[in-house]
């Protein structure tokens, strides 16, 4: 068999599943029986009876098109002419692929229904979303009879992605036969990749990147009324375009080609990391389907606001929600796969759509070209039964056949030969007109391409990437914060005497919020010995870009430690302990909660100058906690219904980091030294990626 593989030119730890799918999904339709002959038999195990089975409950898409499974079943019965027992095959599709594969299981069975192939078999087709399906194999058991035989999602890439779990990978073969495939493109409305260019210029992964960033392009370009560029994207958990997106950008931005990738590409390259963070806050609409943006177009009611960044609801997961829908601008550009591009322009000829609907093209960005081939999957149980896999294997050939071909392309899909680079007179070029907005030529396919390892730690870090914080920060205003560092520090100026901790710390925090996309939120503390309480609240909770009390809530932030003048006893240790417990408290649901201190460590006495009002002798706060007792204490408020992550932040190099580090580990988080622009990125992206024990 050929070996399908999502392969492009030139070229970790698993996504945890998301517990246990039904097999049974939103189109369930189990085909006339192959091959009907015999006395009727009896209602046998795990016959289906009845004209037609709703299925309440099944997978429910939004934006997909569907909310409930169908069962249509005319009586397959349970034994052949000859007393044997009849085969089923149960086969799930990717919705984008449901069409034509129910129609050639269709005429499958009736060229067989007159038994002179000599099949006995039953066709099932089940569509299901190829990220659920492959969460579903990881939870497959040997004896559910409702488990595929046979798979075709649309991309290989499912498969390699299979390949990272055990579990999942004893199910699948390693390489399964291509079918089909469909170049990824970036899609955009007609007039607004005219305006840029198309067909003679096509846009690149860096220009989409570009002008996702770029304020007024729009206006640059001569249109200011189409407001800012919006970049849609469909979520590459769930995307096999956008996961490749997210690839190609990276690719791109690192000059680094997919092939040559490996999982600390993304598991450890600050800078690949950094571009998949700027990729995802430039990001407009994030819904969870492909499927759901062309919905949202083919009915004129984009989703988001029409802000960059509008992912502004954070979902049960903690990340952004995936939900939104109506109301704002349509997307400038969204990656895509020309197939589906082809499907909804067909659409729009075929009075499908709304009069907001708009027409589509593709642009083949020659920074990244990807195809997604399409795999049929014959699942290791059902090649290891003798009479399901002959029937898998008839199947097969019937969809390699010139009735494949048709459906297929018929659907907006290439057929092997074709990606192959070979004139096929029954492939899809042959088909295309000018209203498929798609180029006769597909790119060519490569050899070599990013492995299962690169494309599991992309999607994962996306995943990260997508997590959206409810953050304390706890700024220590103590008297030893008026001294200057002991020592060089990157974001301060070596040897400047003006240069106090304090300083240090506002700047790590106006460099920090700078990281944070507009929908986290955030908490600001000063804490001294003098203070009632030992602490005060300088701004609430609030997410960043809401208002504030000059501009936003992250002005304000930025601004606060700008009017503090340190003073007192240092009460470090009690506000660790109050800030946990407070956050543990106030916990919000959905988000990544923690508590950023920034401290100079010193938690003991010490001489503090005369910063502290010319008393050089500098105390701790009466009824202080030693730091065992801190340990302790920020142990026990640990509640793993609502895990708070501690970090701490030493503002001079010179800090006691064995003692701050042994607070860190207590609250699940971690301690850091002095840093500098570049470690302070690390520290946020380590954030984003521990995990909270």
């Amino acid at each position: 068999m050929s070996g399908a593989r999502h392969r492009s030119p030139g070229g970790g730890s698993r996504g945890g599943p998301r517990g246990p799918v039904a097999w049974i999904s939103p189109i369930t339709r189990v085909l006339p029986a192959v091959r009907p002959r015999g006395p009727r038999g009896r209602a046998g195990r795990g016959a289906l009876t009845g004209v037609a089975v709703l299925l309440l409950g099944g997978l429910t898409v939004t934006g997909i098109g569907f909310a409930a499974a169908s069962v249509l079943h005319r009586g397959p019965q349970d034994t052949c002419a000859d007393g044997t027992p009849r085969t089923t095959l149960n086969i799930t599709t990717a919705p984008s692929l449901a069409t034509p594969v129910n129609q050639l299981a269709t005429a499958f069975s009736r060229a067989h229904s007159s038994g002179a192939a000599g099949a006995c078999v039953s066709l099932t087709v089940t569509s299901t979303p190829s990220d659920r399906a492959l969460d579903a194999l990881a939870h497959m058991n040997g004896s559910d009879t409702a488990s595929p035989d046979v798979w075709i999602p649309e991309s290989a890439d499912w498969l390699e992605l299979g390949q990272e779990s055990t579990a999942t990978a004893q199910q699948l073969p390693t390489r399964a036969t291509t079918i089909a495939g469909s170049p990824v493109v970036i899609a955009m409305p007609r007039d607004k990749a005219q305006v840029l260019g198309w067909p003679e210029r096509h846009m690149t992964w860096a220009d989409l990147s570009a002008a996702a960033t770029t304020p007024g392009f729009w206006a640059a370009h001569g249109q200011p009324g189409w407001g800012e560029f919006r970049l849609a994207m469909a979520n590459p958990e769930n995307s096999t375009a956008a996961l490749r997106a997210v690839i190609g950008t990276v690719s791109t931005g690192r000059a680094v080609a997919p092939a040559e990738m490996t999982a600390g590409t993304f598991d450890q390259d600050r800078g690949a990391q950094a571009v998949v963070l700027r990729l995802e806050h430039s990001i407009s609409w994030l819904p969870q389907y492909d499927s759901q943006l062309f919905a949202a177009l083919r009915t004129g009611s984009a989703g988001g606001d029409g802000v960059a960044g509008s992912t502004a609801s954070v979902g049960a997961d903690g990340q952004a929600d995936t939900a939104q829908t109506g109301g704002g601008p349509a997307p400038s550009a969204f990656p895509a796969l020309e197939s589906d591009v082809i499907a909804y322009n067909r659409g729009l000829t075929a009075g499908n759509s709304t009069s907001l609907a708009v027409s589509l093209v593709a642009s083949y960005p020659s920074d990244g070209s990807f195809t997604a081939t399409v795999p049929y999957v014959v699942l290791t149980r059902t090649s290891d039964q003798e009479a399901k896999h002959a029937a898998a294997s008839s199947f097969l050939d019937y969809v390699r056949g010139d009735a494949g071909r048709r459906a297929l392309t018929t659907a907006g899909f290439r057929t092997p030969a074709e990606l192959d680079g070979q004139d096929d007179p029954g492939g899809l070029a042959s088909t295309l007109s000018v209203v498929d907005g798609v180029r006769a030529t597909p790119p060519k396919l490569a050899s070599t391409d990013a492995s299962d390892t690169v494309l599991g730690t992309a999607r994962r870090f996306f995943r990260h990437a997508r997590q959206r914080a409810a953050t304390l920060v706890a700024l220590d205003t103590s008297g030893s914060m008026a001294l200057g560092t002991s020592g060089s520090m990157a974001l301060g100026r070596i040897d400047d005497p003006g240069r106090t901790r304090l300083r240090t710390a506002a700047d790590i925090i106006q460099n920090g919020l700078a990281l944070f996309d507009g929908d986290n939120q955030a908490e600001l503390w000063q804490f001294s010995g003098e203070l009632p309480g030992g602490h005060r609240v300088l701004a609430p909770m609030a997410p960043l870009d809401s208002p504030g009390r000059v501009g936003t809530h992250r002005d304000d932030l930025t601004a606060a430690p700008g009017s503090l003048r340190p003073s007192g006893v240092t009460d470090l240790y009690s506000t660790i302990v109050t800030a946990v417990r407070d956050r543990t408290q106030h916990h919000v649901a959905g988000r990544l909660n923690e508590v950023i201190v920034l401290t100079d460590g010193d938690a003991t006495d010490a001489d503090a100058g005369t910063a502290a009002g010319g008393d050089r002798r500098r105390t701790v706060a009466t009824n202080e906690p030693t730091l065992d007792q801190a340990v302790a204490s920020i142990r026990g408020a640990f509640d793993p219904r609502h895990p708070v992550q501690l970090i701490i932040i030493a503002c001079d190099p010179a800090a006691d980091m064995t003692s701050l580090q042994r607070l860190a580990d207590a609250g699940g988080g971690r301690a850091y030294r002095a840093p500098d622009a570049n470690a302070l990125f690390g520290i946020y992206v380590d954030t984003l990626t521990q995990t909270t024990s």
